[in-house]
């Protein structure tokens, strides 16, 4: 087993110690389906103003004292235009779309509702939610964000969704050690959710594929705490009457595993542009530091898995080769349509 690993979707290097920052929905992947066509949209599901999913924003700290950390407020960015608000209801451009959440009895967590239906202010086409938390530790602080991307597109008639939802309150995070979470698979269909005749498979991801796991095929998964190191992605496939309906991918964050990643990465934004004339790579350079302090606590290499969204591999030529550093390029993201994940994992 590694000592450590983590995911690179979103993470910042703080000055006061090392956040993890992720957008998780208890609900499952948010998502819009949409019918007729764009001058006569006829049907929108699921409906908002009925599901009215939440956003939360979870950050890690690399601090014992923390495990969780809780920012001093959070700002709200629809595809990067600043959400402002009426006492904690949108207002102005996204009026009447979105709530503010505040952590509160057994939420520790910031977030974001959403109220309304979103496809018409996103144009009919997939919007991003980016989160900016202010950090404080002391005398500094810092901003650390996090992006999510709800999927909106036009429905394909009797689609499935497969997604997977927080069987528990924990929201896909273990806080303390011998904790654990639970994982619900759910499947719909135009926005009707399945219940008959359906058969799971979940899977953990390796250094090379998703590995089965032997006997789990109910609808829930349990997560332990001794199950991962730090952070750990699940995925499962949705079958019914042999037909595979879908699959989705989820990840875990452990927030009680003595040892965490400072990622290093170069530039520190991890942005990639599309234009050539932009920055084209991100390098990173990790190193592997005890939670509760900066200074470096392993020599170990490392092994870098890239992924796409759908859960593909990107790197299968490099995946099982440790190394100290890893770079993600333009053409990683070109060969993806998009976004990249990158997990990395510390050498035994």
């Amino acid at each position: 087993m590694s000592s450590a690993s983590a995911s690179r979707t979103i993470k910042f290097i703080s000055k006061a110690g090392t956040y993890s920052a992720v957008i998780m929905c208890p609900a499952g992947d948010v998502y819009q389906e949409w019918e007729g066509t764009l001058n006569d949209v006829t049907n929108i599901y699921p409906d908002f103003a009925v599901t009215k999913p939440v956003l939360y924003f979870v950050c890690t700290s690399s601090r014992v004292a923390e495990g969780v950390a809780t920012p001093d407020n959070v700002d709200f960015y629809f595809n990067g235009v600043k959400i402002t608000f009426s006492g904690d209801t949108s207002s102005g451009t996204f009026a009447g779309l979105f709530k503010k959440v505040a952590p509160s009895g057994d939420n520790p967590y910031y977030g974001l509702q959403i109220i309304g239906n979103i496809a018409a202010a996103a144009g009919y086409a997939p919007a991003i939610v980016k989160m900016v938390a202010r950090i404080s530790y002391g005398t500094q602080s810092d901003d650390i964000q996090a992006d999510y991307t709800i999927s909106i597109q036009q429905s394909t008639g009797d689609a499935y969704k497969v997604t997977i939802a927080a069987g528990d309150n924990n929201n896909f995070v273990i806080t303390e050690k011998g904790g654990r979470c639970v994982l619900k698979a759910m499947a719909y269909q135009a926005g009707v959710e399945l219940t008959k005749n359906l058969t799971y498979q979940w899977h953990k991801m390796g250094l090379t594929d998703w590995e089965p796991l032997a006997g789990q095929t109910a609808q829930v998964l349990t997560v332990s705490e001794a199950d991962i190191d730090t952070y750990g992605e699940y995925m499962v496939k949705v079958s019914r009457s042999g037909e595979e309906l879908g699959f989705d991918v989820q990840g875990v964050m452990d927030a009680s595993d003595p040892y965490d990643i400072d990622p290093h990465p170069s530039p520190e934004d991890e942005t990639i542009t599309e234009d050539a004339g932009g920055n084209g790579q991100v390098t990173y350079a990790p190193v592997v530091v005890k939670r509760g302090t900066n200074t470096k606590a392993l020599n170990t290499l490392f092994y870098f898995v890239l992924k796409d969204a759908a859960g593909n591999y990107l790197n299968p030529g490099q995946m099982l080769t440790p190394s100290a550093s890893f770079t993600v390029t333009r053409s990683h993201c070109e060969q993806a349509g998009g976004d990249v994940s990158l997990t990395i994992v510390a050498q035994d």
